[in-house]
């Protein structure tokens, strides 16, 4: 008879991050890479008394008779691993029961240990509370709890721990991916079917970010320009719905399991790729992968010259067509090349552009400077045109710059973008902005984005703010608003500012529930927005929470170094709690700031309005019209924050000005 024992041990789960994407850039570094782990492995089990069982290609599984052992030997691996051959290894440690038989191992606990694998990153330790317990009071470790997760075929949720130790990574809890069951979908207001599992359309896809092999990190922004080139042609194909570019995005860097990127975006296809440029050479090897079984369906490697890469973007594109059979009826043209350029320098910086405008703050000045290094380049390229006078309106929008100086720089680019790119969705987007900002022309400012978003229906910015601005705000249609923010977040599942937009479109419906879900949403998405925070400090404060609202005002101020909008709203909160001397103390440094530097006056006028400043406030208004201050449009909406300023007499005059009549 075969002899069989059963022991309670500690069990440890290796497994390297990212291994398939490191084999099919280099193959030979990722032989031995693997190499190096089972020899470091090898040594360093048998140090700490530990039991090999067995390699799984890239991990592995050990045994200890002890917890404090396991993370010893845990922490010298993970130590070993950044010398030499570096391992981005991840690691889990689970206690449990297992049954051994012929040197194999049975039971729950290595299914367990393998789920708590897969919630690290590079150079983490991961470990149950059970294995926390034993070593609680070791001075050794240092632990950061980073709560309850229920993972995939157990039964109970755990919670889960990391060692906090110097030098070693703890992951974002709410950052968290891995094996786990599907999300709940509470307080999540993705899109989705009645019964309640994310909308996954047959024909669908992701453009993930294309990996950057390249040791210069200034080609990341070339590789994210491959991607987004791809998705802004491949948007084109008839009934294909593409996951729109900042939730693809999103996935940047972190290797995750590629059923959860199906899931999570709501796709069933995934392209991913990798790029790597060497003189005037360039290789991009790109797979196309079922997401729910990881089965790729096709993949190839380009290797060709550096001018190429337009018409890589271009194969690419058109074998996804011929692979998700994609067929073009007579009157259905096929996508159009995107090309812009003949300059890969030129390319490279508006798309390093682009990454740093979608960050706005004080990013927009950068982004300023990429757009105008990429037309010194190539006088003659639309997006860079259309990029440049994205950002001049941001910046004046956002209150940054003399909005005088950024009309005169973003029309004249505006219209040189239609000239050189008439077909582009970026050219009509920028033209739709300025028609409506500047011109106050509604019927345009409508068409041109409707024409933006029939060529790129993903087109994030243009959705929300024909949504927000046009329908919502300009016309009252709260409803048509809103749909269209459910077009956005359905193509945008994961994108901050699009649920953001939302939840302040909903709040000024008087939505006042559906719109704090969203606002909560897009913080948890992203932290750091300026937009996300003050919009929830919006829902707050004219939800009847002004404590709440007062909590995210000062991350506000924090985080955007005392803006504008976040002053106006901790003023107007202020008020709402009858601390009146504060809300004054926020007015006089406004007044200061617009006096001695730029701040712009619509901000000004809706605190003065507030404070029961009347004529100032309308002066500040009348001001705001002659210098064409673009957040002018949103005080003489329905804007809750401006309510007291639209009340004065005669600011109705400014609103007929404006063509505005809600």
């Amino acid at each position: 008879s075969v002899e069989s024992t059963r022991r309670l041990v500690a069990i440890m789960f290796t497994d390297i991050v990212g291994y398939t994407a490191m084999m099919g850039s280099d193959e030979n570094l990722a032989v031995k890479t693997v190499i190096h782990h089972k020899k470091i492995i090898k040594q360093t089990v048998a140090k700490f008394e530990g039991d090999l069982i067995q390699f799984y290609g890239d991990g592995s599984l050990s045994i200890y008779s002890s917890a404090t052992f396991a993370l010893e030997c845990a922490m010298e691996i993970q130590k070993e691993f950044q010398k030499g051959i570096a391992v981005p290894l991840r690691i889990g440690i689970h206690i449990g029961e297992l049954l051994i038989s012929e040197g194999n191992v049975f039971g729950d606990g290595v299914n367990v240990a393998s789920r708590i694998e897969s919630l690290g990153q590079s150079g983490t330790i991961m470990f149950s509370e059970d294995v926390f317990q034993k070593i609680r009071n070791n001075n050794l470790f240092k632990t950061k709890r980073l709560g309850s997760f229920e993972f995939k075929n157990v039964e109970r949720p755990m919670l889960i721990y990391a060692l906090a130790n110097k030098g070693f990574p703890v992951p974002d809890p709410e950052s968290i991916t891995g094996k786990l069951k599907t999300p709940s979908t509470k307080n999540d207001p993705k899109s989705f079917s009645e019964n309640g599992k994310l909308n996954i359309s047959k024909k669908s896809i992701a453009v993930l970010p294309f990996v950057n092999m390249s040791s210069d990190p200034e080609q990341e922004f070339f590789c994210e320009g491959i991607s987004e080139e791809i998705i802004n042609t491949i948007v084109q194909l008839p009934d294909l719905r593409v996951a729109g570019r900042t939730s693809s995005f999103c996935f940047k860097g972190k290797n995750e399991d590629l059923r959860l990127v199906g899931k999570t975006l709501g796709v069933n296809k995934i392209l991913e790729g990798s790029v790597r440029k060497f003189g005037n050479r360039v290789r991009i090897t790109a797979q196309l992968i079922e997401a729910e079984t990881g089965f790729h369906l096709w993949s190839k490697k380009y290797d060709r010259e550096l001018d190429d890469v337009f018409k890589i973007q271009d194969e690419i594109s058109a074998e996804i067509a011929n692979q998700l059979k994609i067929t073009f009826a007579d009157a259905q043209p096929k996508p159009k090349s995107r090309e812009q350029t003949k300059s890969i320098e030129a390319y490279q910086l508006y798309y390093k552009g682009r990454s740093l405008f979608f960050q706005r703050g004080m990013s927009l000045f950068e982004a300023l400077k990429c757009f105008q290094d990429a037309l010194e380049i190539d006088p003659n390229y639309a997006l860079a045109y259309a990029g440049l006078s994205d950002t001049y309106v941001m910046l004046s929008f956002h209150g940054y710059l003399h909005p005088t100086e950024c009309w005169a720089e973003a029309i004249p680019a505006a219209q040189k973008a239609f000239k050189y790119g008439p077909d582009l969705g970026e050219t009509h987007n920028a033209l739709a902005v300025i028609a409506l900002l500047h011109d106050h022309d509604l019927e345009l400012a409508e068409k041109e984005f409707k024409m933006a978003l029939e060529i790129n229906p993903t087109h994030i910015q243009a959705r929300a703010w024909y949504g927000m601005f046009c329908l919502a705000f300009a016309r009252g249609d709260f409803e048509r608003g809103v749909e269209e923010f459910k077009i956005a977040t359905e193509n945008d599942p994961i994108s901050s500012y699009a649920h953001s937009c939302l939840a302040l479109t909903l709040s000024t419906a008087g939505k006042f529930k559906e719109a704090i879900v969203s606002a909560e949403y897009a913080v948890k998405l992203d932290p750091d927005s300026l937009i996300a925070r003050y919009n929830l400090g919006y829902c707050y404060l004219w939800s009847g929470q002004p404590d709440k609202a007062l909590k995210e005002c000062k991350i506000g101020l924090k985080i955007s170094k005392r803006h504008a909008w976040i002053l106006h709203l901790i003023s107007l909160t202020y008020l709402k709690l009858d601390q009146c001397e504060k809300a004054i103390e926020i007015f006089e440094e406004m007044k200061i700031r617009y006096r001695d530097d730029y701040l712009p006056p619509s901000n000004l006028a809706i605190v003065a309005a507030a404070l029961g400043e009347d004529e100032y406030a309308l002066e500040l208004a009348n001001t705001s019209l002659e210098i064409i201050d673009p957040y002018l449009f949103f005080t003489v909406s329905n804007l809750r924050d401006s309510e007291e300023l639209r009340n004065i007499p005669g600011f109705n005059e400014i609103r007929e000005q404006l063509g505005v009549s809600n």
